[in-house]
């Protein structure tokens, strides 16, 4: 196994026998056994209770009456149940100790039940949402891990026996889907993702401690050096044996889970634990920001003031007072007074904000708000020219102005979302004045409505009922913060929760179309494949030979379906369809028997043939009958030495390729293809929930995320947040995209982190030019 977290691991505090680390291994075992089987305790109980309570509020005795019995059954086999899921959590440790990987998944492609796809998508998604909120606590564990194997003498690829994956999964197979009715298994599911998270966090504190004690703490990897490592590659994503640090891997890393669609918003592999900002940020304010005494928790104050600062002074051609010297030169306007004018603007108009967005004000959005406010106090009687703005008050608008620009220019926002953020622009501006950990604390409900607000809007045209109802209740939820919001940000919170419930439930049922769209485009190539494969049968079978015309056509139509139809159903090596190519092969040879005057063998053939030809026009649809006068046709051409024998042109290939994606124009459409191969090679190593970047013709960007890659063709399904196919590319065309600056491989955080990097991103560009000044 490559290490790439060595130093130090020689030294005598990390020494240690096998036996030893065999001990720690066991104990390891059987803390993570016993707590997780903790999940099952008294759980259907639990779950025989909601069952009674919710029989009581239906009407529906028979839906009623089948989940209690259901239940019933379950709890019964509770003691079998609790034996089988710590068995599977046992089996994964040995095969962590045998360095074996695990079975094999089902084919991502097989045929669900509904109930089975109910069951794997909400099995995903806890998955999911797991390896998000233990990603720190994981990262240690599996570095340590990673020391106990050393210590074991194990080599090879080591999936972590205590990931999220391994008790839902143990659990999702406890019982199959369908004998669990639709009501019962959202409530075992519900159930299931309450009890777990806090299990979760007390096994992976515990086993960390125990390593740690052990002196398997995770080397090379002191929290000093953190922000100087993040250019390689995280040590998670790098156990992919010998040489794997130095293959190529996209910025940001590739996705673990082949079907682990993690949604945007997660935070890097290399955020510190506890980070409120996301990894990518921190290596820019890392790169960029003042001397720290803990890079790791840089503050909004301490770093993003100061290039504020900076930058307006460059636009006023005048430098602001220091930070220190805030209100020195006189007297402010209050807090108090601020507040009342914003909350007077936040029912007004905001097509001031909306014009400025969009850009038909030249104004920058801040300058808007600014002037917004100064028309208000004036209004109020207010002096503005005496009371100027604190730098502090200054700083927080400007923020906003920056912020909201770089949220709706990196994102794919249409009308609508330009009024529903227009109306946000001054309940955000109350926020940042009195709060600013928004711009520092990733969990802040203000930063949490507004990602889910993005992500509802991005890309969304309002072409289908869904997409306009998730619209319409963006635009309700927003209309209620700004009626509602004073001071209390619950308002936020609230109105976030409600609106990602219903991203989830979108969500879902763009995981379902993911998944029809990828089996269409499969099948697709499926007979795309069996079609190449069987023009060039008929065409090796018809070139330079002379055939009569009847057996020629035969070969050109009746063969080539009845191969295609074998190839689709059994498989090319299969014995019907080898069978089906010696159907082809014996009428060429009766017609060269035949033209040779080989009576005998002609009519011996045919008979032989009678069976066989039986099946091929009655896999072509023909009827009895049909069939019969189809062979007596081949028998009279045959029948006479003479008849005439050309030399026939196959018909012209069908294949059915999908139109080129509108993109693909302008990186060269299909004909003229241009792209680096360095580059195509990489595209070929991306997996199953990549984030990108693509950018339309106006430059603007919008996430996107490969859904499904063909395992016949390996092009690429791309769907925007939402699941919403954007394009199904080839690695070659993908190539070009990237070449062409259309398209970036990266990882790609929640919308407010990405427009916090634009903005951190900004203020450096600004304030690095030499001798440049933005215009107001």
């Amino acid at each position: 196994m490559t290490h790439h977290h060595d130093i130090g691991a020689g030294s005598g505090t990390r020494a240690g026998s096998a036996r030893d680390a065999a001990r720690v291994l066991e104990t390891l075992r059987h803390d993570a056994v016993t707590a997780l089987g903790g999940v099952l305790s008294g759980f259907w109980s639990t779950i025989e209770e909601q069952v009674r309570l919710a029989a009581l509020a239906r009407h529906d005795y028979m839906v009623a009456q089948e989940e209690r019995m259901a239940v019933l059954d379950l709890s019964q086999r509770a003691l079998e149940l609790a034996t089988r899921f710590r068995a599977a959590i046992e089996a994964e440790f040995d095969l962590w100790l045998a360095d074996r990987p695990g079975p094999p998944g089902p084919d991502g492609l097989s045929l669900m039940s509904e109930g089975q796809l109910e069951v794997h998508l909400a099995a995903q998604q806890i998955i999911e949402l797991m390896d998000h909120q233990f990603m720190h606590p994981l990262a240690a564990l599996g570095d340590r891990l990673d020391a106990l194997a050393q210590r074991l003498g194990i080599e090879g690829i080591h999936a972590n026996p205590l990931r999220p994956e391994v008790p839902v999964r143990a659990f999702m197979r406890l019982f199959h889907a369908d004998e669990l009715p639709a009501g019962l298994r959202t409530l075992v599911f519900n159930q299931f993702d309450k009890r777990l998270p806090g299990i979760l966090g007390e096994v992976y504190a515990r086993a960390n401690a125990t390593l740690d004690a052990a002196g398997m703490g995770p080397a090379g990897v002191a929290p000093s050096s953190r922000s100087q490592s993040h250019s390689a590659p995280p040590a998670g994503r790098q156990r992919g044996g010998r040489g794997a640090e130095t293959a190529w891997v996209p910025d940001g890393g590739v996705v673990e889970h082949a079907g682990s669609d993690a949604p945007a918003g997660s935070a890097g592999p290399d955020a510190p634990a506890g980070a409120p900002l996301s990894a990518e940020l921190l290596d820019l304010l890392a790169a960029h920001g003042p001397p720290q005494a803990d890079p790791a928790t840089p503050r909004y104050r301490d770093l993003v003031r100061t290039q504020l600062h900076q930058w307006r002074a460059r636009q006023a051609h005048a430098q602001i007072p220091e930070a220190g010297a805030d209100g020195a030169g006189g007297q402010v306007l209050g807090m108090s007074q601020l507040l009342s004018v914003a909350r007077m603007l936040q029912g007004d108009d905001p097509a001031p904000f909306a014009r400025a967005l969009v850009g038909d004000d030249r104004r920058r959005l801040g300058d808007v708000i600014r002037d917004e406010l100064m028309r208000g106090l004036r209004e109020l009687g207010v002096d503005t020219e005496q009371t100027p703005l604190s730098p502090e008050d200054d700083d927080a608008i400007d923020l906003v102005g920056i912020l909201f620009q770089a949220l709706f220019d990196a994102n794919d926002l249409l009308q609508q979302a330009r009024d529903v953020y227009g109306r946000l622009v001054v309940p955000y501006v109350k926020v940042a004045l009195t709060d600013d950990s928004m711009f520092n604390q990733r969990a802040h409900p203000a930063r949490r409505l507004l990602d889910a607000v993005t992500e509802a809007c991005d890309g969304n045209a309002g072409e289908t009922p869904q997409d306009r109802d998730l619209l319409d209740q963006t635009g309700r939820v927003v209309d209620r913060v700004v009626e509602e919001y004073e001071s209390d940000q619950a308002v936020f919170a609230l109105a976030a929760a409600e609106l990602r419930e219903r991203l989830d439930q979108q969500r879902r049922r763009a995981e379902v179309a993911e998944r029809r769209a990828a089996e269409s485009i499969h099948g697709r190539e499926r007979l795309q494949q069996a079609r190449r494969s069987v023009d060039d049968l008929v065409a090796s079978r018809l070139a330079d030979r002379p055939l009569t015309a009847a057996v020629a056509f035969f070969l050109d139509r009746h063969w080539r379906h009845h191969l295609t139809q074998t190839w689709l159903r059994n498989g090319p090596d299969s014995a019907r369809h080898l069978a089906a190519i010696s159907v082809g092969d014996a009428m060429v040879q009766v017609d060269f028997d035949a033209a040779h005057a080989l009576g005998s063998a002609v009519a011996d053939e045919l008979l032989a043939l009678q069976e066989p030809l039986a099946e091929c026009y009655s896999s072509c649809g023909l009827d009895a009958a049909a069939a019969r006068d189809a062979v007596a046709r081949l028998i009279a051409a045959l029948a006479m030495p003479d008849t005439p024998r050309s030399v026939h042109v196959p018909q012209a290939a069908d294949i059915d390729d999908d139109a080129p994606d509108p993109a693909l124009r302008l990186a060269g459409g299909h004909d003229g293809l241009s792209f680096d191969p360095t580059i195509a090679a990489r595209m070929r190593q991306l997996r199953v929930g990549q984030w990108l970047r693509l950018v339309d013709d106006n430059g603007r960007e919008s996430a996107a995320r490969v859904a499904w890659i063909s395992p016949i063709t390996q092009r690429l399904l791309i769907v925007n947040r939402r699941g919403v196919r954007r394009m199904v590319v080839s690695p070659e065309e993908l190539a070009a995209l990237v070449g062409a600056g259309r398209a970036v491989v990266r990882a790609v955080d929640a919308p407010f982190d990405e427009a916090m990097k634009h903005v951190w991103q900004q203020l450096n560009a600004a304030n690095d030019a030499p001798g440049e000044v933005a215009t107001a």
